[in-house]
């Protein structure tokens, strides 16, 4: 049994990521910065494996505060799942305002650096075999103008993927990125995108589901990919093929 944290675990494919850890008998911390969202844990039935910590890890402090709650609670960190990530609207290239240029890279690229920094630490101190999965998009290996500085900060995951994973060779823990396409959660429905216009571009002619990322996730996390670290894992019903 491992413990395993996925931060924005509260919805979508982090909390189908967080429900299928749990399943494989995994201890689960689950994030978000609403203190509110403790209200998830009704939906696991043995609350001695699953736990909540509000933290914004927009701030470094914040995730600093979860680093120690951690250490002092389980002495272990095995698993991160650095899933938290923001799309502000507006975000075209003619649209986007200043503040959510911030708000995008603040989240998205320095929030997920320094998830990876702090909680990458802890894992190398206190874990035997750890692994790390980084959520990246394919938007940030094709770039879109429709989220100009979204796509910027999910490439810059891409590329703090291969650098952690260079960083954390010894000890090591593995770190690998998954890089979803249109998947059906809450953050994809709020930005209006009608499904079809990415859809009927790929292989796999329908949105994905959140499980079928967490899947992929428990995968790279797990033993079976002992050999693999530094990849970026495009899961997107051939989206990037076309």
């Amino acid at each position: 049994m491992k413990t395993a944290l996925i931060t924005g675990s509260t919805s979508g494919i982090g909390l189908a990521t967080a429900k299928r850890l749990y399943e494989e008998g995994h201890t689960v911390i689950l994030n978000s910065p609403v203190e509110s969202d403790i209200s998830v844990l009704e939906q696991f039935d043995d609350n001695t494996r699953v736990k909540f910590f509000a933290a914004d890890i927009s701030q470094p402090s914040s995730i600093e505060k979860l680093r120690d709650y951690i250490q002092q609670e389980f002495g272990r960190l095995d698993y991160l799942v650095a899933n938290a990530g923001v799309l502000p609207l507006p975000a075209g290239v003619d649209t986007i305002t200043e503040e959510n240029i911030n708000k995008t890279i603040d989240v998205n690229l320095k929030g997920t650096f320094n998830t990876l920094r702090i909680l990458g630490k802890l894992i190398q101190e206190t874990s035997k075999d750890g692994s790390i999965v980084a959520l990246t998009s394919v938007d940030g290996i094709i770039g879109e103008p429709y989220g100009v500085i979204y796509s910027a900060s999910k490439a810059g995951i891409i590329s703090l993927t291969k650098s952690f994973a260079r960083t954390y060779k010894e000890p090591l823990v593995r770190v690998n990125a998954v890089a979803p396409g249109l998947i059906d959660t809450p953050l994809t429905a709020t930005t209006g995108e009608e499904p079809s216009w990415t859809t009927d571009l790929s292989v796999i002619q329908r949105m994905g589901k959140p499980e079928e990322i967490a899947a992929v996730i428990s995968f790279l996390l797990s033993d079976d990919a002992s050999f693999v670290t530094g990849q970026v894992l495009a899961v997107d019903g051939g989206f990037t093929l076309k």
